[in-house]
């Protein structure tokens, strides 16, 4: 059900942005991510979720889905605004963009699998399944930077 909403949501923006890039005047400029700002929230999100002990888990998985949302929703933005942009885009560029989204897409759904992992550790693998976790944040923070690297947004 989630990734019904998800895909709808996704297709609105994408048949906005075409529509806005159509008409500009008068029209509002769609919001696109800040690449900084959501590193910067990445990374703090990150050390968070490495301070919490088991006992605190329930915390940790808050801050978790609350920064895994996030990372969907400025992929979102970042998706609309790369379609926006997509004719003004050389080949190579357009390539890069498409092997980055992808890469960031599927470690994405391996967040998602060590999110899981997350919520049914206990005790005796708490620590385990935090440290692949935080495995998976630092290449999905790797991927966010390869996929924003020279936007201008």
């Amino acid at each position: 059900m989630t990734h019904k909403i998800l895909a709808a949501a996704t297709l609105m923006l994408v048949t906005t942005a075409a529509a806005w890039a159509d008409s500009t005047e008068g029209v509002p400029n769609i919001k696109t991510p800040e690449p900084e700002k959501v590193e910067v929230q990445m990374e703090e999100s990150m050390e968070d979720i490495r301070e919490y002990s088991v006992e605190q888990k329930n915390e940790a998985m808050q801050v978790a889905r609350h920064a895994l949302d996030e990372l969907q929703q400025q992929m979102t933005l970042l998706q609309a605004d790369i379609d926006s942009r997509w004719q003004e885009l050389s080949q190579d560029a357009r390539l890069q963009k498409q092997e980055a989204l992808s890469a960031l897409k599927q470690e994405q759904k391996e967040l998602e699998t060590r999110y899981q992992s997350m919520q049914e550790a206990g005790k005796e693998n708490w620590d385990a399944a935090k440290q692949q976790f935080q495995e998976s944040w630092a290449a999905a923070k790797q991927n966010w930077r390869a996929l924003t690297a020279g936007n201008e947004s």
